[in-house]
């Protein structure tokens, strides 16, 4: 993976953009809000979408574009686990009761 782009770039807009999930090229750039009806600005941004491939940040498969691991885990660094143990409020005789662990995905914004 080469260096990310500069935060002001249109690439690094699209990796955060990429942050939120995979989609197609039109799915992200809608969820961007980027507009992309000129042929020219279509062209702009899927070249930037090639950069983002080529540079080992994205792949694509099919028409999916995802962001690559090592990427989101550079923008978006796994947060520690939060949470607390399971147990009585006070201290009785022990006793066997149903707990439930639910832990968030790696990766997995708040």
């Amino acid at each position: 993976m080469r260096k990310l782009p500069e935060p002001s770039s249109g690439a690094r807009k699209l990796l955060v953009g990429l942050l939120d999930g995979p989609g197609t090229f039109y799915q992200i750039c809608e969820r961007l809000n980027i507009d992309i009806e000129s042929n020219r600005a279509e062209f702009i941004q899927r070249e930037l979408f090639n950069r983002l491939v080529e540079g080992g940040h994205a792949y694509l498969v099919g028409l999916v574009y995802d962001i690559t691991t090592p990427a989101r885990n550079a923008l978006a660094p796994a947060a520690p686990y939060v949470g607390q143990v399971a147990g009585p409020a006070y201290r009785r005789e022990p006793h066997v009761s149903t707990v439930t662990v639910a832990r968030r995905a790696a990766g997995a914004r708040q």
